[in-house]
């Protein structure tokens, strides 16, 4: 093999682990979150669908969401992954809130639910 044929080789194999990205998205979609309920909802809806889906209820816990279903400040340390420990939390927090009953939560049931958790 030739100089030349072992640096195309070289250079396209850092051109594909470059391009290769299969982490999933991180908290928010890159973007700075806002504090309170509102940075809590974009940092669980990882597809920024403004909804929060099945999938990704486990993120819930982790964007600050407590034991108790009370909504709080999102963590400065949001990992781009959640453990799957945190999925029967989520599932709690769709059964609590979803008012609607189509197995996800919206920013509008999101922000109800933690503006009645204030109230109490």
């Amino acid at each position: 093999m030739n100089i030349r044929n072992a640096l195309a080789i070289a250079l396209g194999a850092a051109l594909l682990s470059a391009c290769s990205t299969t982490d999933p998205q991180p908290p928010g979609g890159g973007r700075h979150l806002a504090d309170g309920p509102r940075g809590q909802f974009e940092c669980a809806d990882r597809n920024s669908n403004d909804y929060i889906d099945r999938a990704e209820l486990v993120y819930l816990h982790q964007c600050g969401v407590g034991e108790d279903l009370r909504c709080g400040p999102v963590p400065a340390n949001v990992e781009a992954q959640a453990p799957r420990a945190d999925f029967e939390g989520g599932r709690r927090m769709l059964d609590v809130i979803d008012a609607d009953g189509d197995q996800r939560i919206s920013k509008l049931e999101f922000r109800a639910h933690c503006t009645s958790q204030q109230a109490r």
